[in-house]
């Protein structure tokens, strides 16, 4: 079941303010810590919260490594551990790839540590519709699509690069 599905099975079953709860769980990272329609969800705002902390750190340790200052990209929140020490090992993966995967599992992590003791309840569907979230994602990183699309991006910077003059060993 896609999660388009999943939010399609609730809203006949759900009043709108719980509706607006499940809706806006979303592994994408809001705009805001509290999205329209989540604080009706603990779970979901604590969820957030570990998301925007883990970013945060993320943007600290790449901000360090390129010398800059992380303050224009850091988000209003509290810093959490456990957060911290994903990003951690985050950035330290050898691939951009084992990051993904290795963020995803944390995330699912997170996810079934808030809904303990939730059973189909409003925080056991926020959370359902966030791993299905993960799902969805993890099922788009396939090794071959990203063949593929690297392929498609050195062909672009090949075709802009500038032609080289006669004599120029390439």
């Amino acid at each position: 079941m896609t999660s388009a599905e999943f939010l399609e099975r609730c809203a006949a079953h759900l009043p709108p303010a719980r509706l607006a709860a499940v809706a806006a769980a979303t592994i994408s990272s809001p705009a805001t810590a509290v999205p329209p329609g989540a604080s009706g969800s603990t779970l979901l705002v604590r969820y957030y919260a570990w998301e925007w902390s883990l970013r945060n750190e993320l943007v600290r340790l790449r901000a360090r490594r390129l010398e800059r200052a992380p303050e224009p990209w850091v988000r209003p929140v509290s810093r959490d551990d456990i957060g911290s020490r994903v990003a951690q090992s985050v950035f330290q993966a050898a691939s951009p790839l084992e990051a993904e995967l290795l963020l995803e599992r944390e995330r699912w992590a997170a996810i079934e540590s808030l809904k303990a003791l939730h059973y189909f309840d409003l925080e056991c569907l926020v959370a359902y519709r966030l791993q299905l979230e993960i799902l969805v994602r993890l099922a788009r990183l396939r090794e071959e699509a990203g063949e593929a699309r690297y392929r498609e991006t050195y062909a672009a910077i090949l075709a802009a690069a500038p032609e080289t003059s006669p004599g120029v060993v390439q």
